[in-house]
């Protein structure tokens, strides 16, 4: 079975003495049946005079097919060029007729009506979770035909006698080509995503669609990775020879790839996870600057207990200075004392020559992990960059930039445009 959803337009059913949309759609496909939309100005010469009716009854005879037609009728529509109002009511029908139908071919006319109404039809025709195939009927030239208001005094009869169509028929049918539609719009999406820095959703949409090569989606589930701070990103950007995106080193690239995952929080406002991830970036940054710039060597004061917990090593520190400098901080090191970012800062203190680095040690450990994580880890509220300017008088983005500048101070520099690269990189590829 095949049907047709039409809105009715001021070219129905024959304009210019040639066929309307909807005339010339049902002369090349058949349907066996019609729904006409009809808004309260249509609905005026449709009381008027049958003229859709007819023109569909006259052409059946022709033809030998027989129409049925089911008049959809909206007395009280007046506002034809509302979008928001024939996106529902269109839904709702076309559902309606699929449910009744639910093997028929539905076919959907998109040059009758107002724009608002073909817009409808085409996004609907895309969205829906049935297939329904829009049709577009190009205009007939116009150059030797009468003025309108010649032509709009005709009788549906006389219309019909003087209809050039049933002579020589003109098909300026065309199938809407809502591939490109489609193609479009999950492309628009993934870009989107993929700009959110919201990997896994663009994945989830293009894994299995045939619109994106199989490397995209192999560099859009390596970002994906990336994200989880797995090892799978670098291996994969190293196959395809893409440089200056992920760290190399081994000896710095977890601590790099964990700082850009805090600077893709900041950029998502996700400040609460910012704040709970303060505190492994800074211990690591801690490590990383007494083993390259003082020559600490953490495993020569430490043990590591049952529970992976490092903790310090009483006997490897008895008389070093490193003992004389914790037993001040903390009136006399406990035994059990774990290893953690506090002890430390007093290690880059005694160890360090650098002014910047103790500057930042402090302003690391005091004025941010000290006073926000708890608060983010043990506090039910919302958190906000505002939030966080009251309690350090420094913005999320000012917190980085002082933990980018302790990994600088490590020996290294980190590639802040690293994850915007990627990006470009994965929508070059689309």
């Amino acid at each position: 079975m095949k049907i047709l959803f039409s809105p009715v337009g001021m070219t129905d059913p024959i304009r210019y003495f040639k066929d309307g949309a909807l005339l010339n759609i049902c002369r090349k496909y058949r349907p066996d049946k019609v729904y006409l939309y009809m808004s309260k100005e249509v609905l005026r010469f449709h009381d008027k005079d049958d003229r859709y009716r007819y023109c569909l009854e006259q052409l059946g005879e022709l033809l030998g097919h027989k129409f049925e037609v089911e008049l959809i009728k909206r007395p009280e529509l007046e506002d034809v060029q509302l979008f928001d109002a024939f996106l529902s009511d269109f839904r709702n029908e076309l559902i309606n007729i699929h449910e009744q139908y639910p093997d028929a071919e539905i076919l959907l006319n998109v040059s009758s009506g107002t724009p608002a109404m073909k817009s409808s039809l085409q996004i609907l025709s895309l969205t829906l979770n049935f297939h329904c195939q829009p049709i577009q009927v190009s205009t007939p030239q116009k150059c030797s035909n009468p003025r309108i208001d010649e032509e709009k005094d005709l009788t549906p009869e006389e219309h019909w006698e003087l209809n050039e169509s049933n002579d020589a028929p003109d098909d300026r049918c065309i199938p809407s080509l809502t591939e490109n539609l489609v193609k479009e719009f999950e492309t628009q999406n993934v870009i989107k995503l993929i700009n959110s820095y919201d990997y896994a959703a663009a994945y989830a949409i293009a894994k299995d669609s045939e619109l994106f090569s199989d490397k995209f989606k192999e560099l859009l589930s390596a970002a994906a990775s990336r994200l989880k701070l797995e090892p799978k990103a670098r291996t994969v950007f190293k196959k395809y020879n893409i440089k200056g995106v992920t760290a190399d080193n081994a000896e710095y690239a977890d601590i790099s790839e964990y700082l850009l995952l805090l600077d893709i929080k900041i950029k998502k406002e996700e400040y609460a996870d910012f704040l709970r991830s303060i505190t492994p970036a800074i211990f690591e940054l801690f490590m990383m600057y007494l083993k390259n710039k003082c020559n600490f060597a953490i495993s020569d004061y430490t043990y590591t207990d049952k529970k992976d917990v490092i903790k310090w090593d009483m006997e490897k520190l008895k008389g070093t200075k490193i003992l004389a400098a914790l037993d001040k901080k903390y009136n006399g090191l406990n035994a059990d004392s774990f290893v953690n970012s506090d002890s430390l800062s007093v290690i880059i203190y005694e160890l360090s020559s650098e002014t910047a680095a103790k500057e930042k040690a402090d302003i690391l450990r005091n004025r941010v992990e000290n006073k926000l994580r708890n608060k983010a880890a043990h506090t039910i509220i919302s958190i906000t960059d505002d939030k966080v300017k009251s309690y350090t008088g420094m913005y999320s983005r000012e917190i980085f930039k002082h933990l980018a500048k302790m990994f600088e101070l490590s020996g290294y520099q980190l590639n802040e445009k690293s994850y915007d690269r990627m990006n470009s990189i994965l929508i070059s590829e689309i």
